[in-house]
């Protein structure tokens, strides 16, 4: 992540210092459009976003509460068409800079789905549906066990196997742990064998009768459970993030989608960062 200024931070900072802060750490410019009056900058565009993700949930009450309390005037269809154009590196780099730079002694790595819609009971009943409308979000995700956060994440439209998202993940961290818990899915030797070449060990239970494989077997032989058992804190965060952001997406499109979840993984981040972090 490299060097930076130490700016003093308390815990009781408001929201749009927070933002600001934010955003200087990821190192973004001050504005994204390149034709045009520049008339609101990049972070203030986050904070709208931050604001629909964490209180509002509806762009309509978004775009009035940034009038009333920052005397910001634009249309509610114009922060939505805003912040859905905004391109992969911005997110990534405000992923990166909620992380914060202190070292991860164990980490965890777990997939989840979202559903793209929530439809009511009575509307299942009348299409004569089982609970299935559509086809949810698929995320994977490494955690920080000790620290409570998300290191990296990687969303899919089509839901497909986690073993294959680990080397990205891996990759987008910008700090690597020490060890990696995963469950009995990624049960895979040349996973293990690319992840302790990273000079990270892993921990995986195997499959029943397993034989094949150098680090299946060493994990066969010596497994430790009770290691094993803070796996369980990934769940957790998922819960915690689905209670409080809800368990569905609100928005339509998939690059709308996209920002709405990186948007709820950086705002679970944020209080973690702010009272740990001095940036």
């Amino acid at each position: 992540m490299g060097n930076r200024e130490a700016i003093p931070m308390e815990k009781d900072e408001t929201l749009i210092k927070k933002v600001k802060c934010l955003c200087r750490k990821a190192r973004l410019p001050k504005f994204l459009n390149r034709y045009g009056p520049k008339k609101h900058p990049l972070w203030m565009f986050y904070l709208a976003h931050l604001v629909y993700t964490r209180y509002a949930r509806c762009w309509r009450k978004t775009a009035r509460f940034m009038e009333e309390y920052y005397r910001v005037f634009l249309h509610w269809t114009q922060w939505r068409r805003a912040i859905a154009q905004w391109p992969q590196w911005v997110w990534a780099a405000l992923a990166q800079a909620s992380v914060g730079e202190e070292s991860c002694e164990l980490g965890a790595i777990d997939g989840t789905t979202m559903a793209r819609s929530n439809p009511s009971q009575h509307y299942l009943r009348r299409i004569g549906s089982d609970g299935h409308t559509s086809r949810p979000i698929q995320e994977v995700v490494m955690i920080d066990v000790k620290k409570r956060k998300f290191l990296a994440w990687r969303i899919r439209a089509t839901p497909r196997g986690e073993k294959c998202d680990v080397k990205y993940l891996l990759d987008k961290s910008p700090i690597l742990p020490k060890g990696i818990l995963m469950d009995k899915g990624f049960d895979s030797n040349p996973l293990h064998e690319s992840i302790r070449e990273r000079g990270i060990w892993s921990v995986a239970p195997v499959r029943k009768w397993c034989k094949r494989g150098r680090y299946r077997r060493q994990l066969r032989d010596c497994f430790d459970y009770g290691l094993y058992w803070q796996r369980n804190l990934v769940e957790c965060l998922f819960s915690a993030v689905k209670r409080l952001f809800g368990v569905h997406i609100r928005a339509r499109t998939w690059r709308a989608q996209r920002a709405e979840i990186n948007s709820r993984f950086i705002a679970y981040n944020i209080k973690a960062i702010i009272s740990t972090t001095r940036y």
